[in-house]
């Protein structure tokens, strides 16, 4: 019979002073016979105090053991041996040497399972702060300035992932974000300054930003869950949330095609669901240039719960009596987006990016359904060392429903216009990102912007846009 084998955390936890590792190892040393020599110098020590027995079983002296088990006993007796006699420390170091290389070996087993599970698992994260200008892009000249804001806003994510089988990955992530000193500007010139956090500001927004099951072999990944998709170079769609799937598959060196198809109200900016197909073939046309023809079709008719202003006065009271009333009513909202992208590094520390869109609405009256972006961008930039930089400037010319320009799911600065259907954008806008430490980044931008069509608008430019921005990646 064997006696019952101790785990190698508890020898771990002995040897190395870590008393977290919980992580259990199979025995790996054979038995020590009973009339083994070291069985007699065990005794010996055990009669004279040294040792008192291990784990939840006393030595007899009269039971199979491990050497695995008998090493640890040695361990014990390693750290009495100041009280020890002379010939007492003359077998604990003979016992020393006995067993020495088996705890060695044990040791370093176990610290390589510890290695083995970290290269298997892991956490990340990033977190923003900044002040941002006109975020809701309004004019104002005093025609469509209502509702203007600037607004301080955090935001915490900590992602994990893990590798539990061959080809099979986990990533997951929370989100936390919130706005505060929220200015208000209305059409009559007065301020509402509100310096409190309230309610209404997406105080304590905790959610789960992605949750993605992917599996990768021989050029094909599939991805299922709440997933991020990016879509070209980010006009249409840019590391935002659906709940869904897609497959995507590299066929030889340069061609990449993916195909999905999910809800994308899963980012969180919509109130109600909304289920898209969508996919891409990308082209590496040269080691520094890709192209990209992407599409987004949206196959739910999306409704919206509109409030309907009514009331009267109160004949008897003078008062005002407020009979507003909600009904779900069916959105303009629709895309049918198809882009055509190019990336190409044109030197060393200089890259352009060029994208156009049109989107097949079809619903909204005096659409201007075509947009394009381009950016250049000069300069190093390593999220990883201190001091790196680069510049970019950019324009637009984006019709009133070629992006989408009310939820913010593509990957530019701006909105693109004053909403959805609304009256688009045309400008420029610069930026600057400098890395004030590692992993740290400091971002301005600044961006002067009019509409799409000043003469359908009725009004020629819009409030110019700014954001101050502090970025961490950890």
């Amino acid at each position: 019979m064997k006696k019952k084998t101790l785990v190698s955390a508890v020898l771990a936890a002995t040897i190395m002073g870590t008393a977290s590792v919980t992580m259990a190892a199979e025995n790996m040393f054979s038995d020590v016979p009973l009339d083994h020599w070291a069985y007699d110098a065990v005794n010996k020590l055990a009669e004279d105090g040294i040792i008192d027995g291990y784990g939840d079983t006393n030595f007899g002296g009269d039971k199979p053991i491990t050497r695995y088990e008998m090493a640890q006993l040695v361990e014990k007796a390693m750290q009495n041996q100041e009280n020890a006699r002379s010939v007492d420390k003359a077998a604990i170091e003979k016992l020393q040497k006995e067993f020495d290389s088996e705890l060695k070996g044990e040791v370093q087993s176990l610290r390589k399972d510890v290695d083995d599970l970290k290269g298997r698992m892991g956490w990340y994260g990033d977190a923003r702060m900044r002040y941002f200008a006109n975020k809701d892009q309004k004019g104002n000249n005093g025609k469509d300035s209502s509702g203007e804001t600037s607004q301080f806003e955090k935001r915490l994510r900590l992602g994990f992932w893990a590798n539990p089988a061959e080809n099979l990955t986990v990533d997951g992530r929370l989100k936390y974000e919130d706005k505060s000193w929220q200015r208000s500007k209305w059409t009559n010139g007065h301020q509402n300054f509100n310096p409190w956090d309230n309610s209404y500001d997406n105080q304590n927004s905790l959610r789960l930003d992605k949750l993605s099951l992917n599996w990768e072999h021989a050029g094909t990944k599939a991805s299922v869950g709440r997933i991020e998709v990016k879509l070209g170079e980010g006009l249409i769609w840019w590391e935002n949330q659906v709940d869904g799937a897609y497959v995507k598959h590299q066929f030889g060196p340069k061609v990449t095609a993916m195909l999905g198809a999910g809800d994308i109200s899963a980012e969180g900016w919509h109130n109600s669901n909304i289920n898209a197909q969508f996919g891409e073939i990308a082209v590496q046309t040269s080691p520094v240039t890709k192209i990209a023809v992407s599409n987004m079709r949206t196959i739910t008719d999306v409704q919206e719960y509109n409030k309907h202003k009514d009331g009267f006065t109160d004949a008897t009271t003078g008062k005002w009596v407020d009979t507003s009333w909600y009904a779900w009513e069916p959105s303009e909202y629709k895309l049918n987006q198809y882009s055509l992208s190019v990336n190409t590094q044109i030197a060393p520390k200089w890259n352009v990016i060029a994208e156009a869109v049109t989107n097949n609405v079809g619903t909204v009256a005096n659409a201007n359904k075509h947009g394009v972006w381009t950016r250049v961008t000069y300069g190093k930039m390593d999220w990883k060392t201190a001091k790196d930089w680069q510049l970019y400037g950019e324009y637009f010319a984006l019709g009133n429903t070629s992006v989408d320009s009310s939820k913010w799911g593509h990957r530019l600065n701006i909105a693109g216009g004053d909403g959805f259907g609304g009256n688009g954008a045309r400008g420029f806008g610069f930026n600057l990102d400098y890395m004030i430490a590692n992993n740290t980044c400091l971002g301005l931008n600044y961006y002067k912007l009019k509409p799409y069509d000043e003469n359908k608008a009725g009004f020629s430019k819009y409030d110019d846009i700014a954001t101050v921005a502090l970025s961490y990646m950890f």
